[in-house]
């Protein structure tokens, strides 16, 4: 009996020896970070967020200064709405055609001339022609409001990623200039976990592969990644290869910039 307990602690040591945990230093880091910037140059009149603020992609972090541009827009939106040249255009048709309508008759009786006649059609051509052009021309104030609109909005600086503010480069009176930018944001669902394998495990390494990832204190929590890239040139100083892993954070409740730990499921390495 004692034999058979002992074969059998033998053939377990086996094989937990064979598909060991094999744990390994990581970092884990925002997956994008960026410096948020303008397209257009100018002094901004509002920052509304501060460092450590979460934001939504296309959500307003930065206003520039724009009460020109605004002026504008109001302007471009009363020449769009307003129809009295139309108006005033189509009246004046209506009269010409109406004049038109009754010499007809006359003209046919021989009682207006031809030239008379010929003027009045030219009158009603003119007034048609004078029609289309203020229909013609509304459509363009339309279009410059459409213009003034774009540039107005271009004033406005939105968030272009869900994520976190990690810093806050200007404020309110500051002037941004193309090469600048107003603040950093970092995306933190899902976070990147780096770390750097010995060469001996390439070949078990797979995209799509989970392990375990186990943050730095005071964190004691452990989560699954999934593998995203596995580097297809090594480093031959260190004999290692670089691996991605994708971490899911919603809520953004784990930060980033931290060290961890990544278990993989690995049988015991040739040649280590």
């Amino acid at each position: 009996m004692r034999h058979s307990a002992s074969v059998i602690a033998i053939l377990l040591a086996f094989v937990g020896s064979a598909h060991a945990q094999s744990s390994f230093d990581c970092v884990i880091d925002p997956s994008e970070t960026l410096k948020l910037g303008s397209p257009i140059t100018g002094i901004l009149a509002e920052v509304l967020v501060k460092r450590g603020d979460i934001v939504k992609r296309g959500q307003p972090v930065a206003v520039l200064e724009s009460s020109v541009e605004a002026a504008t827009v109001r302007l471009n939106q009363a020449r769009a709405d307003s129809t009295a040249r139309i108006d005033a255009q189509t009246e004046r048709l209506k009269l010409a055609q109406a004049r038109l309508d009754r010499n007809a008759q006359l003209f046919e009786r021989k009682i207006v001339s031809q030239d008379k006649y010929e003027e009045l059609r030219a009158e009603a051509r003119v007034a048609e022609q004078d029609l289309l052009r203020e229909k013609q021309e509304q459509q363009l104030a339309r279009l410059e409001l459409e213009r003034s609109d774009s540039i107005l909005k271009q004033r406005t600086i939105l968030a272009t990623i869900d994520g976190v503010v990690s810093e806050k480069k200007l404020s309110a009176g500051e002037f941004i200039s193309q090469e600048g930018y107003v603040m950093t944001l970092a995306r933190l669902d899902p976070l990147n976990v780096e770390v750097y394998l010995p060469v001996a495990y390439f070949n078990q390494i797979r995209v799509g592969m989970v392990a375990n990832i186990s943050p730095a204190a005071p964190i004691t929590e452990t989560y699954p990644a999934t593998v995203t890239v596995v580097d297809r040139v090594f480093d031959p100083a260190s004999g290692t290869f670089g691996v991605r892993l994708s971490l899911p954070n919603p809520d953004n409740q784990l930060p980033g910039g931290q060290r961890c730990k990544v278990a993989f499921p690995l049988e015991t390495a040739q040649g280590r």
